[in-house]
Protein backbone atom coordinates (compact mmCIF):
# COMPACT_ATOMS: atom_id res chain seq x y z
CA UNK A 1 0.00 0.00 0.00
CA UNK A 2 2.64 2.10 0.55
CA UNK A 3 3.65 2.77 -3.22
CA UNK A 4 0.40 4.39 -3.79
CA UNK A 5 0.39 6.91 -0.92
CA UNK A 6 1.98 9.75 -2.09
CA UNK A 7 4.24 11.28 0.60
CA UNK A 8 7.74 12.79 1.32
CA UNK A 9 10.03 12.97 -1.70
CA UNK A 10 13.63 12.83 -1.87
CA UNK A 11 16.18 13.31 -4.75
CA UNK A 12 16.57 9.34 -4.73
CA UNK A 13 13.14 8.66 -5.16
CA UNK A 14 13.25 11.27 -8.11
CA UNK A 15 16.04 9.45 -9.52
CA UNK A 16 13.99 6.58 -9.39
CA UNK A 17 10.85 7.55 -10.89
CA UNK A 18 12.45 8.49 -10.67
CA UNK A 19 9.97 11.62 -5.89
CA UNK A 20 4.58 15.53 -5.45
CA UNK A 21 -7.42 27.07 -8.75
CA UNK A 22 -9.67 29.94 -9.85
CA UNK A 23 -9.79 31.10 -13.44
CA UNK A 24 -10.26 29.00 -16.04
CA UNK A 25 -7.18 30.67 -18.05
CA UNK A 26 -4.43 27.74 -19.73
CA UNK A 27 -1.63 30.44 -18.03
CA UNK A 28 -0.81 30.08 -13.94
CA UNK A 29 -0.44 33.45 -12.14
CA UNK A 30 2.43 33.79 -10.13
CA UNK A 31 0.36 36.00 -7.81
CA UNK A 32 -1.68 33.09 -6.57
CA UNK A 33 1.73 31.32 -5.80
CA UNK A 34 3.14 34.16 -4.34
CA UNK A 35 0.19 35.39 -1.91
CA UNK A 36 0.28 31.66 -0.83
CA UNK A 37 4.14 32.18 -0.31
CA UNK A 38 3.57 34.74 2.82
CA UNK A 39 6.73 33.58 4.96
CA UNK A 40 9.03 35.13 1.72
CA UNK A 41 7.50 38.39 1.09
CA UNK A 42 11.18 39.69 0.47
CA UNK A 43 11.67 37.77 -2.77
CA UNK A 44 9.66 40.03 -5.49
CA UNK A 45 7.99 37.08 -7.08
CA UNK A 46 7.12 38.29 -10.85
CA UNK A 47 2.77 39.40 -10.92
CA UNK A 48 1.92 37.80 -13.73
CA UNK A 49 2.18 34.76 -15.84
CA UNK A 50 5.10 32.97 -17.11
CA UNK A 51 4.92 34.05 -20.26
CA UNK A 52 4.45 37.47 -19.14
CA UNK A 53 7.33 37.16 -17.18
CA UNK A 54 9.22 36.23 -20.01
CA UNK A 55 8.50 39.35 -21.50
CA UNK A 56 9.29 41.08 -18.83
CA UNK A 57 12.48 39.13 -18.80
CA UNK A 58 13.31 40.51 -22.67
CA UNK A 59 12.50 44.07 -21.88
CA UNK A 60 14.67 44.48 -18.81
CA UNK A 61 17.62 41.69 -20.45
CA UNK A 62 17.40 39.55 -17.21
CA UNK A 63 17.35 36.38 -17.27
CA UNK A 64 14.09 34.15 -15.42
CA UNK A 65 14.43 32.06 -12.06
CA UNK A 66 11.48 29.64 -12.31
CA UNK A 67 10.94 28.15 -8.82
CA UNK A 68 8.24 25.31 -9.49
CA UNK A 69 6.85 24.44 -5.87
CA UNK A 70 3.58 23.56 -3.71
CA UNK A 71 2.66 25.02 -0.48
CA UNK A 72 2.20 21.48 0.60
CA UNK A 73 5.45 20.23 -0.25
CA UNK A 74 7.56 19.61 2.54
CA UNK A 75 11.06 19.90 0.67
CA UNK A 76 9.44 23.24 -1.07
CA UNK A 77 8.80 24.34 2.73
CA UNK A 78 12.53 23.24 3.47
CA UNK A 79 13.82 25.16 0.32
CA UNK A 80 11.66 28.32 1.83
CA UNK A 81 12.91 28.15 5.25
CA UNK A 82 16.31 27.95 4.67
CA UNK A 83 17.20 29.19 1.39
CA UNK A 84 14.43 31.42 0.12
CA UNK A 85 14.70 33.66 3.74
CA UNK A 86 18.49 34.52 3.22
CA UNK A 87 19.54 37.99 2.74
CA UNK A 88 22.11 36.78 -0.01
CA UNK A 89 20.17 34.93 -1.88
CA UNK A 90 17.16 37.38 -1.82
CA UNK A 91 19.52 39.58 -2.85
CA UNK A 92 20.72 37.48 -5.31
CA UNK A 93 17.01 36.92 -7.21
CA UNK A 94 17.24 40.65 -8.01
CA UNK A 95 19.30 39.60 -11.33
CA UNK A 96 16.27 37.41 -12.56
CA UNK A 97 12.73 38.24 -13.14
CA UNK A 98 12.14 35.24 -10.52
CA UNK A 99 8.44 33.53 -11.18
CA UNK A 100 6.64 31.68 -8.19
CA UNK A 101 4.63 28.72 -9.91
CA UNK A 102 2.51 26.71 -8.00
CA UNK A 103 1.17 23.44 -8.86
CA UNK A 104 -1.95 23.95 -8.43
CA UNK A 105 -2.34 27.14 -10.27
CA UNK A 106 -4.55 27.10 -13.65
CA UNK A 107 -2.20 25.97 -16.12
CA UNK A 108 1.17 25.50 -14.38
CA UNK A 109 0.89 21.22 -14.62
CA UNK A 110 1.09 21.89 -18.25
CA UNK A 111 4.12 24.16 -17.93
CA UNK A 112 5.79 21.15 -15.38
CA UNK A 113 4.85 18.80 -19.31
CA UNK A 114 6.64 21.41 -20.96
CA UNK A 115 9.96 21.75 -18.88
CA UNK A 116 9.79 18.04 -18.35
CA UNK A 117 9.71 18.89 -14.50
CA UNK A 118 9.55 15.50 -12.16
CA UNK A 119 8.86 16.66 -8.95
CA UNK A 120 8.53 19.45 -6.35
CA UNK A 121 10.54 21.20 -6.06
CA UNK A 122 12.54 22.47 -9.60
CA UNK A 123 14.57 25.52 -9.90
CA UNK A 124 15.15 26.53 -13.61
CA UNK A 125 16.68 29.62 -14.68
CA UNK A 126 15.21 30.35 -18.57
CA UNK A 127 16.89 33.30 -21.16
CA UNK A 128 13.85 35.24 -21.84
CA UNK A 129 13.27 33.31 -25.35
CA UNK A 130 12.22 30.56 -23.21
CA UNK A 131 15.76 28.40 -23.63
CA UNK A 132 16.27 26.47 -20.53
CA UNK A 133 19.88 28.11 -19.71
CA UNK A 134 19.81 25.61 -16.30
CA UNK A 135 18.50 23.64 -13.65
CA UNK A 136 19.71 24.30 -10.02
CA UNK A 137 19.64 21.45 -7.13
CA UNK A 138 17.79 22.41 -4.43
CA UNK A 139 20.49 19.71 -2.07
CA UNK A 140 22.89 22.15 -2.04
CA UNK A 141 24.72 23.46 0.75
CA UNK A 142 23.09 26.75 2.01
CA UNK A 143 26.16 29.08 1.37
CA UNK A 144 26.35 27.69 -2.60
CA UNK A 145 23.14 28.96 -3.72
CA UNK A 146 23.65 32.70 -3.87
CA UNK A 147 26.61 31.63 -5.59
CA UNK A 148 25.72 29.08 -8.18
CA UNK A 149 22.80 31.58 -9.01
CA UNK A 150 24.90 34.63 -9.85
CA UNK A 151 27.04 32.34 -11.94
CA UNK A 152 23.40 31.20 -13.74
CA UNK A 153 22.69 35.10 -13.94
CA UNK A 154 25.92 35.37 -16.09
CA UNK A 155 25.71 32.05 -18.12
CA UNK A 156 24.85 32.79 -21.49
CA UNK A 157 25.41 29.07 -22.84
CA UNK A 158 22.75 26.44 -22.07
CA UNK A 159 23.56 23.59 -19.68
CA UNK A 160 23.59 21.11 -23.02
CA UNK A 161 26.14 23.11 -24.54
CA UNK A 162 28.38 23.32 -20.94
CA UNK A 163 27.78 19.72 -20.73
CA UNK A 164 28.98 19.17 -24.62
CA UNK A 165 31.91 21.09 -23.82
CA UNK A 166 32.85 19.67 -20.43
CA UNK A 167 32.85 16.18 -21.83
CA UNK A 168 34.37 16.83 -25.49
CA UNK A 169 36.92 20.07 -24.48
CA UNK A 170 37.14 20.39 -20.37
CA UNK A 171 39.79 22.75 -20.46
CA UNK A 172 37.73 25.15 -22.58
CA UNK A 173 35.12 25.63 -19.37
CA UNK A 174 35.96 28.27 -16.64
CA UNK A 175 35.43 26.53 -12.98
CA UNK A 176 32.61 28.78 -12.65
CA UNK A 177 31.27 26.73 -15.44
CA UNK A 178 32.31 23.54 -13.67
CA UNK A 179 30.67 24.88 -10.52
CA UNK A 180 27.24 24.82 -12.41
CA UNK A 181 27.21 21.64 -13.87
CA UNK A 182 28.28 20.09 -10.54
CA UNK A 183 25.16 21.62 -8.61
CA UNK A 184 23.18 21.30 -11.64
CA UNK A 185 19.95 19.16 -10.32
CA UNK A 186 20.76 16.15 -12.04
CA UNK A 187 17.95 14.14 -10.26
CA UNK A 188 15.49 16.35 -11.51
CA UNK A 189 16.51 16.40 -14.81
CA UNK A 190 14.52 13.38 -16.71
CA UNK A 191 16.58 13.33 -19.57
CA UNK A 192 16.26 16.98 -20.17
CA UNK A 193 20.12 17.08 -20.17
CA UNK A 194 21.35 13.53 -20.21
CA UNK A 195 19.30 11.99 -22.55
CA UNK A 196 19.87 8.74 -23.01
CA UNK A 197 23.34 8.86 -21.97
CA UNK A 198 23.61 6.77 -18.48
CA UNK A 199 24.28 9.85 -15.79
CA UNK A 200 27.25 7.21 -13.69
CA UNK A 201 28.99 7.26 -16.68
CA UNK A 202 28.66 11.18 -17.78
CA UNK A 203 29.79 11.95 -13.83
CA UNK A 204 32.64 9.71 -14.31
CA UNK A 205 33.86 11.39 -17.54
CA UNK A 206 32.95 15.15 -15.62
CA UNK A 207 35.08 13.57 -12.28
CA UNK A 208 38.31 13.29 -14.62
CA UNK A 209 37.49 16.56 -16.17
CA UNK A 210 36.84 19.26 -13.16
CA UNK A 211 39.78 21.52 -12.25
CA UNK A 212 39.65 20.78 -9.01
CA UNK A 213 39.80 18.42 -6.28
CA UNK A 214 36.71 19.65 -4.56
CA UNK A 215 34.66 19.53 -7.82
CA UNK A 216 36.20 16.12 -8.93
CA UNK A 217 35.01 14.62 -5.52
CA UNK A 218 31.49 16.11 -5.95
CA UNK A 219 31.38 14.69 -9.58
CA UNK A 220 32.89 11.44 -7.96
CA UNK A 221 30.04 11.17 -5.62
CA UNK A 222 27.37 11.78 -8.11
CA UNK A 223 28.58 9.19 -10.19
CA UNK A 224 28.72 6.45 -6.92
CA UNK A 225 25.24 7.93 -6.31
CA UNK A 226 24.01 7.17 -9.83
CA UNK A 227 25.38 3.40 -9.68
CA UNK A 228 24.25 3.14 -6.15
CA UNK A 229 20.17 4.09 -7.37
CA UNK A 230 20.17 1.71 -10.04
CA UNK A 231 21.75 -1.14 -8.22
CA UNK A 232 20.22 -3.97 -5.53
CA UNK A 233 23.09 -5.36 -4.94
CA UNK A 234 25.53 -2.65 -3.47
CA UNK A 235 28.47 -5.18 -2.50
CA UNK A 236 28.78 -6.58 -5.76
CA UNK A 237 28.68 -2.85 -7.65
CA UNK A 238 32.30 -2.19 -7.63
CA UNK A 239 35.46 -3.86 -8.79
CA UNK A 240 38.39 -3.96 -6.35
CA UNK A 241 39.84 -1.12 -7.58
CA UNK A 242 36.89 0.79 -8.01
CA UNK A 243 36.47 0.02 -4.07
CA UNK A 244 39.37 1.53 -2.87
CA UNK A 245 38.68 4.47 -5.38
CA UNK A 246 35.30 5.08 -3.52
CA UNK A 247 36.44 4.03 0.07
CA UNK A 248 39.24 6.92 -0.38
CA UNK A 249 36.50 9.35 -1.59
CA UNK A 250 33.90 8.71 1.15
CA UNK A 251 36.59 9.30 3.88
CA UNK A 252 37.96 12.72 2.21
CA UNK A 253 34.23 13.95 2.18
CA UNK A 254 33.60 12.97 5.73
CA UNK A 255 37.12 14.19 7.20
CA UNK A 256 37.40 17.45 5.54
CA UNK A 257 33.97 19.33 7.51
CA UNK A 258 33.67 22.10 4.34
CA UNK A 259 33.66 18.71 2.31
CA UNK A 260 31.45 17.21 4.33
CA UNK A 261 28.93 20.27 4.62
CA UNK A 262 28.96 20.69 0.83
CA UNK A 263 28.21 17.01 0.02
CA UNK A 264 25.80 16.57 3.19
CA UNK A 265 21.99 16.06 1.06
CA UNK A 266 23.79 13.68 -1.12
CA UNK A 267 25.96 11.63 1.50
CA UNK A 268 22.40 11.30 3.83
CA UNK A 269 21.12 9.49 0.83
CA UNK A 270 24.36 7.30 -0.41
CA UNK A 271 26.98 7.00 2.05
CA UNK A 272 25.27 3.94 3.49
CA UNK A 273 25.62 2.16 -0.15
CA UNK A 274 28.78 3.88 -0.43
CA UNK A 275 30.49 1.95 2.76
CA UNK A 276 28.69 -1.32 1.64
CA UNK A 277 29.97 -1.06 -2.17
CA UNK A 278 33.40 0.25 -0.98
CA UNK A 279 34.77 -2.23 1.21
CA UNK A 280 34.10 -5.90 0.98
CA UNK A 281 36.86 -6.85 3.57
CA UNK A 282 34.68 -7.38 6.92
CA UNK A 283 36.72 -5.57 8.97
CA UNK A 284 37.56 -2.22 6.91
CA UNK A 285 33.77 -2.18 6.10
CA UNK A 286 33.83 -1.77 9.94
CA UNK A 287 36.19 0.61 10.22
CA UNK A 288 34.97 2.74 7.52
CA UNK A 289 31.29 2.70 8.94
CA UNK A 290 33.04 3.94 12.63
CA UNK A 291 33.99 6.88 10.46
CA UNK A 292 30.86 8.03 9.08
CA UNK A 293 29.12 7.14 12.82
CA UNK A 294 31.77 9.79 13.81
CA UNK A 295 30.69 12.27 11.33
CA UNK A 296 26.69 12.11 11.05
CA UNK A 297 27.24 12.06 15.02
CA UNK A 298 28.65 15.08 14.88
CA UNK A 299 26.29 16.46 11.85
CA UNK A 300 23.51 15.50 14.18
CA UNK A 301 23.95 17.54 16.69
CA UNK A 302 25.66 20.12 15.09
CA UNK A 303 24.71 24.08 14.73
CA UNK A 304 24.67 25.28 11.32
CA UNK A 305 22.62 22.15 9.86
CA UNK A 306 19.39 22.24 8.85
CA UNK A 307 16.44 20.44 10.78
CA UNK A 308 16.63 18.13 7.76
CA UNK A 309 20.40 17.60 7.41
CA UNK A 310 20.31 16.60 11.40
CA UNK A 311 17.57 14.36 10.99
CA UNK A 312 18.78 12.68 8.19
CA UNK A 313 22.45 12.18 9.70
CA UNK A 314 20.94 10.34 12.24
CA UNK A 315 18.83 8.38 9.82
CA UNK A 316 21.89 7.78 8.27
CA UNK A 317 23.61 6.14 11.30
CA UNK A 318 20.64 3.89 11.60
CA UNK A 319 20.52 2.93 8.36
CA UNK A 320 24.49 1.86 8.54
CA UNK A 321 23.85 -0.12 11.81
CA UNK A 322 20.93 -1.82 10.27
CA UNK A 323 23.38 -2.92 6.80
CA UNK A 324 26.00 -4.16 8.83
CA UNK A 325 23.86 -6.05 11.44
CA UNK A 326 20.40 -6.85 9.39
CA UNK A 327 19.48 -9.25 12.27
CA UNK A 328 20.75 -7.54 14.99
CA UNK A 329 18.69 -4.69 16.98
CA UNK A 330 19.39 -0.84 16.76
CA UNK A 331 21.31 0.04 19.99
CA UNK A 332 19.45 1.54 22.59
CA UNK A 333 22.08 4.81 22.33
CA UNK A 334 21.17 4.63 18.61
CA UNK A 335 17.90 5.32 19.81
CA UNK A 336 18.14 7.62 22.26
CA UNK A 337 20.36 9.82 20.04
CA UNK A 338 17.79 9.63 17.48
CA UNK A 339 15.00 10.59 19.98
CA UNK A 340 16.57 13.33 21.00
CA UNK A 341 17.17 15.07 17.69
CA UNK A 342 13.63 14.39 16.94
CA UNK A 343 12.33 16.23 20.30
CA UNK A 344 15.11 19.16 19.23
CA UNK A 345 13.61 19.65 15.77
CA UNK A 346 10.24 19.47 16.66
CA UNK A 347 11.49 22.87 19.40
CA UNK A 348 13.09 24.07 16.52
CA UNK A 349 10.31 24.07 13.83
CA UNK A 350 8.77 27.39 15.36
CA UNK A 351 6.66 28.46 12.07
CA UNK A 352 3.94 26.04 9.83
CA UNK A 353 6.62 26.17 6.99
CA UNK A 354 9.01 25.07 8.96
CA UNK A 355 7.04 22.49 11.19
CA UNK A 356 5.82 21.08 7.22
CA UNK A 357 9.30 20.00 6.51
CA UNK A 358 10.55 19.07 9.98
CA UNK A 359 7.66 16.48 10.19
CA UNK A 360 7.87 14.98 6.93
CA UNK A 361 11.85 13.97 7.86
CA UNK A 362 11.19 13.52 11.68
CA UNK A 363 8.81 11.01 10.35
CA UNK A 364 11.05 9.34 8.24
CA UNK A 365 13.76 9.13 10.57
CA UNK A 366 11.84 7.62 13.30
CA UNK A 367 10.79 4.85 10.83
CA UNK A 368 14.09 4.31 9.90
CA UNK A 369 14.47 3.66 13.76
CA UNK A 370 11.23 1.27 14.03
CA UNK A 371 9.58 3.86 15.49
CA UNK A 372 6.06 3.88 14.03
CA UNK A 373 4.29 5.08 17.25
CA UNK A 374 6.94 8.18 17.74
CA UNK A 375 6.40 8.93 14.14
CA UNK A 376 2.37 8.30 14.38
CA UNK A 377 2.43 10.36 17.49
CA UNK A 378 4.36 13.29 15.79
CA UNK A 379 1.69 13.32 12.59
CA UNK A 380 -1.30 13.30 15.07
CA UNK A 381 -0.44 16.37 16.78
CA UNK A 382 0.67 18.04 12.86
CA UNK A 383 -2.78 17.24 11.73
CA UNK A 384 -4.28 19.65 14.33
CA UNK A 385 -1.75 22.37 13.49
CA UNK A 386 -1.07 22.66 9.79
CA UNK A 387 -2.55 24.49 7.48
CA UNK A 388 -1.73 21.56 4.91
CA UNK A 389 -2.42 18.38 7.34
CA UNK A 390 -3.79 16.63 4.50
CA UNK A 391 -0.70 15.61 3.57
CA UNK A 392 0.21 13.84 6.21
CA UNK A 393 -3.24 11.46 6.80
CA UNK A 394 -2.05 9.25 3.59
CA UNK A 395 0.99 8.12 6.26
CA UNK A 396 -1.36 8.16 9.38
CA UNK A 397 -3.34 5.77 7.08
CA UNK A 398 -0.43 3.31 6.58
CA UNK A 399 -0.02 2.71 10.25
CA UNK A 400 -3.52 1.98 10.80
CA UNK A 401 -3.52 -0.48 7.92
CA UNK A 402 -0.42 -2.11 9.07
CA UNK A 403 -2.61 -2.88 12.04
CA UNK A 404 -5.38 -4.12 10.49
CA UNK A 405 -8.05 -1.39 11.26
CA UNK A 406 -8.74 -0.89 7.56
CA UNK A 407 -11.98 1.35 8.78
CA UNK A 408 -9.71 3.81 10.18
CA UNK A 409 -7.25 3.57 7.40
CA UNK A 410 -10.17 4.76 5.07
CA UNK A 411 -10.90 7.72 7.02
CA UNK A 412 -7.88 9.01 7.05
CA UNK A 413 -8.02 8.57 3.16
CA UNK A 414 -11.32 10.00 2.45
CA UNK A 415 -10.63 12.73 4.96
CA UNK A 416 -7.29 13.84 3.15
CA UNK A 417 -9.32 13.57 -0.06
CA UNK A 418 -11.86 16.35 1.39
CA UNK A 419 -9.46 18.48 3.24
CA UNK A 420 -7.36 18.62 0.04
CA UNK A 421 -6.96 22.19 -1.75
CA UNK A 422 -6.04 22.91 -5.48
CA UNK A 423 -6.93 21.08 -8.83
CA UNK A 424 -4.00 18.74 -9.13
CA UNK A 425 -3.54 18.24 -5.66
CA UNK A 426 -7.24 17.15 -5.50
CA UNK A 427 -6.86 15.07 -8.24
CA UNK A 428 -3.57 13.25 -6.68
CA UNK A 429 -5.00 13.18 -3.15
CA UNK A 430 -8.31 11.36 -4.80
CA UNK A 431 -6.28 9.15 -6.23
CA UNK A 432 -4.95 7.65 -3.18
CA UNK A 433 -8.36 7.26 -1.66
CA UNK A 434 -9.32 5.10 -4.71
CA UNK A 435 -6.21 3.26 -4.63
CA UNK A 436 -7.36 3.00 -1.11
CA UNK A 437 -10.25 1.70 -1.51
CA UNK A 438 -9.31 -0.89 -4.62
CA UNK A 439 -6.69 -2.42 -1.74
CA UNK A 440 -8.84 -2.61 1.27
CA UNK A 441 -12.29 -2.54 0.16
CA UNK A 442 -12.65 -3.90 -3.51
CA UNK A 443 -16.35 -4.72 -3.23
CA UNK A 444 -17.60 -1.29 -2.13
CA UNK A 445 -18.00 -0.30 -6.54
CA UNK A 446 -20.45 1.97 -6.07
CA UNK A 447 -17.90 4.59 -3.54
CA UNK A 448 -15.29 3.49 -5.95
CA UNK A 449 -16.98 4.74 -9.11
CA UNK A 450 -18.35 7.94 -7.06
CA UNK A 451 -15.03 8.85 -6.28
CA UNK A 452 -13.97 8.18 -9.41
CA UNK A 453 -16.54 10.46 -10.76
CA UNK A 454 -16.13 13.16 -8.41
CA UNK A 455 -12.13 13.12 -9.31
CA UNK A 456 -13.32 13.75 -13.44
CA UNK A 457 -15.71 16.27 -13.03
CA UNK A 458 -13.26 18.58 -10.82
CA UNK A 459 -10.60 17.86 -13.66
CA UNK A 460 -13.63 18.56 -16.21
CA UNK A 461 -13.59 22.42 -14.48
CA UNK A 462 -9.58 22.45 -14.37
CA UNK A 463 -8.45 20.61 -17.75
CA UNK A 464 -4.88 22.22 -17.67
CA UNK A 465 -4.41 19.90 -14.69
CA UNK A 466 -4.34 16.83 -16.34
CA UNK A 467 -0.78 17.49 -17.37
CA UNK A 468 2.24 16.03 -15.94
CA UNK A 469 1.98 14.61 -12.05
CA UNK A 470 -1.70 14.12 -12.63
CA UNK A 471 -1.33 12.32 -16.07
CA UNK A 472 0.96 10.01 -14.40
CA UNK A 473 -1.41 9.11 -11.46
CA UNK A 474 -4.39 8.52 -14.11
CA UNK A 475 -2.46 6.16 -16.11
CA UNK A 476 -0.98 4.61 -12.80
CA UNK A 477 -4.86 3.69 -11.51
CA UNK A 478 -5.99 2.72 -15.29
CA UNK A 479 -4.25 0.19 -14.62
CA UNK A 480 -5.71 -0.77 -11.30
CA UNK A 481 -8.98 -0.16 -12.02
CA UNK A 482 -8.57 -2.46 -14.98
CA UNK A 483 -7.19 -5.41 -12.68
CA UNK A 484 -10.05 -4.60 -10.23
CA UNK A 485 -12.96 -5.00 -12.99
CA UNK A 486 -11.86 -8.28 -13.82
CA UNK A 487 -11.79 -9.48 -10.63
CA UNK A 488 -15.06 -8.07 -9.44
CA UNK A 489 -16.84 -8.51 -12.41
CA UNK A 490 -17.57 -4.96 -12.53
CA UNK A 491 -16.40 -3.58 -16.42
CA UNK A 492 -19.89 -1.72 -16.75
CA UNK A 493 -18.43 0.87 -14.19
CA UNK A 494 -14.76 1.00 -16.57
CA UNK A 495 -17.42 2.26 -19.45
CA UNK A 496 -19.57 4.88 -17.13
CA UNK A 497 -15.59 6.21 -16.41
CA UNK A 498 -14.27 6.02 -19.81
CA UNK A 499 -17.53 8.13 -20.84
CA UNK A 500 -16.82 10.63 -17.78
CA UNK A 501 -13.55 11.35 -18.90
CA UNK A 502 -14.59 12.11 -22.49
CA UNK A 503 -15.15 15.77 -20.91
CA UNK A 504 -11.95 16.18 -19.84
CA UNK A 505 -9.74 14.73 -22.99
CA UNK A 506 -12.46 16.75 -25.02
CA UNK A 507 -10.66 20.20 -23.61
CA UNK A 508 -7.08 18.83 -24.71
CA UNK A 509 -5.18 19.79 -27.86
CA UNK A 510 -6.07 16.89 -30.62
CA UNK A 511 -3.35 14.25 -31.92
CA UNK A 512 -1.54 15.15 -28.96
CA UNK A 513 0.61 12.89 -26.76
CA UNK A 514 -1.34 13.95 -23.50
CA UNK A 515 -4.99 13.54 -25.49
CA UNK A 516 -3.75 9.67 -26.34
CA UNK A 517 -3.52 9.30 -23.19
CA UNK A 518 -6.57 10.65 -21.90
CA UNK A 519 -8.78 8.65 -24.62
CA UNK A 520 -7.07 5.51 -23.32
CA UNK A 521 -8.09 5.83 -19.96
CA UNK A 522 -10.24 3.05 -18.65
CA UNK A 523 -10.77 0.86 -21.62
CA UNK A 524 -10.83 3.30 -24.13
CA UNK A 525 -9.06 3.30 -27.58
CA UNK A 526 -5.38 4.09 -27.26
Amino acid sequence: MRARFIRRVSPVALALLVLVACSRSDEPSSTQAADADDNNASIAWFDGTVDDALIAAEDRRKPVFLYWGAKWCPPCMQLKTTVFNRPAFIETTRLFVPVYLDGDTPGAQRWGEHFGIVGYPTLIVLRPDGTELTRISSGMDLEAYPRVLKIAARQTRPAEALLTAALAEPDSLAVADWDLLANYGWWVDRGTLLGERSMAEVMSQLAQGAPTAELQDQFALLQYAALLSASDDPETLLTAAQQEQARMLLLRLIEAPARLRANIDTLNYFAVGLVMASAADAERREALAERLDIAMRSVGSADGFTIKDRLYAQRTRVELVKALNPDAPIPAAMIADVRETVAWADQAAETPQERQGMANYATYTLESADLQADAEALLLKEIERSPDAYYFMPTVAEYAQERGDTDQALTWLERAYEESRGPATRAQWGLIYVGGLLDMRPAATDRIEQVMTQIIEELAAEPSAFYQRTRMRFVRIDGELKAWAEREDVQPALQTLNMAMGRVCEQLPEASDIRTDCDALFGGNA
